[in-house]
């Protein structure tokens, strides 16, 4: 039986969107893959590790994955509960000028989220997977959102040493495994083996974000996902994703995301039909 599900939400002649549910359980690399056409993979919940040429990324909620047609690479589980995410992949003709032409010699796998990037992906996800989504709008939408991501900075990993970039990496394991936990930079650095002053510097070189705007970034990605299936208690949800109180909960759902919750919620479910949803940018977080 498959451990994955595969639903083509979006195809056209320019634009290709699949969304995948993975309910593959903890484990190490699989076989090899290749001969994929280019794609973006944004993830809605968990994260898997995308093995390339002797280098390691992990795609979560604040992180993307960008494939190149023509590498070879192997997929692997670290987290328990599988994993959400949609590709997104365009004609060929059209790849260099949307995803970029890679230097000779670089890699360039991974792609900093911010929320309002989780939110877009989120509402055109909710509108593709009801079908209300007019072809324009879609095709818009998913091309300005990839755009967008692909041409912030990349984080700095691959300059990291070996044992640093491993430090940064069991760091985002555990805010990834729980995110609603309080755990301070002194927990966090005992957790992983070393002083929190290094993990800080470590963390922020690796993925471009300091580990509170990792671990809000988290949450509020855990937001959209209950939102959108219409959590209705935001009180019971501040709590349940380790916010301090609700107006801490909505303080940061709109300085991040630039709606309030309930208008996120709002427009999630009812909302996909008015394709300006779709394409507008909620905030001025980059």
């Amino acid at each position: 039986m498959s451990l994955a599900d595969v639903t083509v939400l979006f195809d056209s002649p320019l634009l290709r969107i699949t969304g995948i549910e993975c309910r593959h359980p903890r484990g190490g690399c699989g076989c090899e893959r290749g001969e994929e056409r280019t794609h973006l993979a944004l993830l809605r919940r968990g994260g898997f590790g995308y093995h390339l040429r002797g280098a390691t990324y992990v795609g979560d909620p604040a992180t993307a994955l960008l494939y190149r047609a023509g590498d070879s690479y192997r997929v692997s589980h670290p987290f328990e509960g599988g994993d959400a995410c949609s590709c997104f992949e365009v004609a060929p003709e059209h790849e260099d000028e949307l995803f970029g032409r890679r230097l000779r010699g670089t890699i360039d796998a991974a792609r900093v989220m911010s929320p309002a990037d989780q939110y877009r992906h989120r509402a055109l996800h909710a509108a593709l997977a009801r079908r209300e989504a007019d072809r324009l709008a879609a095709e818009e939408a998913a091309t300005s959102l990839c755009h967008a991501i692909l041409h912030r900075a990349a984080p700095g990993e691959g300059s990291l040493l070996p044992r640093a970039r491993r430090l940064a990496m069991r760091a985002r394991e555990r805010l990834l495994a729980d995110p609603a936990d309080g755990a301070d930079l002194a927990t966090l650095a005992t957790c992983v083996g070393c002083s929190p002053f290094h993990l800080a510097r470590v963390f922020r070189r690796a993925f471009g974000l300091s580990l509170g705007d990792y671990r809000t970034r988290i949450r509020l990605a855990l937001a959209l996902e209950r939102l959108a299936a219409g959590a209705d208690d935001l009180a019971a949800l501040a709590c349940e994703l380790g916010f301090s109180h609700h107006s801490h909960f909505g303080a940061a759902f709109r300085r991040h995301v630039g709606l309030t919750p309930a208008a996120a919620r709002l427009r999630l479910r009812t909302a996909t039909r008015a394709s300006r949803y779709l394409i507008a940018t909620p905030s001025r977080d980059r």
